[in-house]
């Protein structure tokens, strides 16, 4: 399933405001923002999110908020520790109609939430999972890339120590860092 057919099914549900109707079929011919977005189970700690909700559900029928940015803050209250969500945002609109226009000249990834008034279907179970395992696989790609980058560092700096080694004739150190230099090259997937 891709963000379209997920678009498509929950349009054709009976929605809390009856124009995000309006704003989902936007959606779907808008190609370029189409490709941009991510369906979540959560907006929490997103940055740019919108969330439209069917009839029926508590709390409002629908929310675009650019720009947001939501952390955990501790604060000494009579004595006491008391922690806190803050959540600053640049834009917040609670109409679909005036959401589009704002989404016209948006550039950056949507992260979107459909909220249902029953159980949530498969169908959007199945959505999330993916991006999720998407997350998952870039946290791990990024994850690498900075284990490389710190595996490389290290190698330079060994390869100066060694050298300075050299210079001052230190055959004990030599080998030691020599020893050290090898175990980081057969790690590092760069060669240096």
């Amino acid at each position: 399933m891709d963000v379209a057919d997920a678009i498509r099914r929950f349009s054709k549900t009976p929605l809390k405001h009856r124009m995000s109707k309006y704003l989902l079929e936007y959606l779907l011919e808008n190609t370029e923002l189409l490709h941009k977005i991510r369906i979540v189970n959560t907006r929490a700690y997103l940055p740019d999110t919108m969330m439209i909700a069917q009839a029926g559900v508590e709390g409002p029928p629908f929310e675009l908020e650019l720009g947001a940015v939501e952390r955990d803050e501790v604060s000494m209250v009579n004595g006491r520790l008391v922690k806190q969500k803050r959540k600053n945002r640049a834009i917040w609109i609670n109409d679909p109609v005036q959401a589009v226009e704002v989404l016209r000249k948006f550039t950056g990834i949507l992260y979107v939430e459909f909220r249902f008034a029953g159980e949530i279907p498969d169908w959007y179970r199945q959505i999330v999972a993916e991006f999720k395992a998407e997350c998952v696989m870039e946290s791990e790609v990024t994850q690498l890339i900075r284990e490389q980058v710190e595996l490389l560092l290290s190698g330079i700096i060994l390869k100066n120590e060694i050298d300075r080694a050299l210079q001052q004739g230190d055959q004990q150190l030599f080998q030691i860092k020599v020893q050290q230099y090898k175990q980081i090259c057969e790690r590092c997937l760069w060669e240096f």
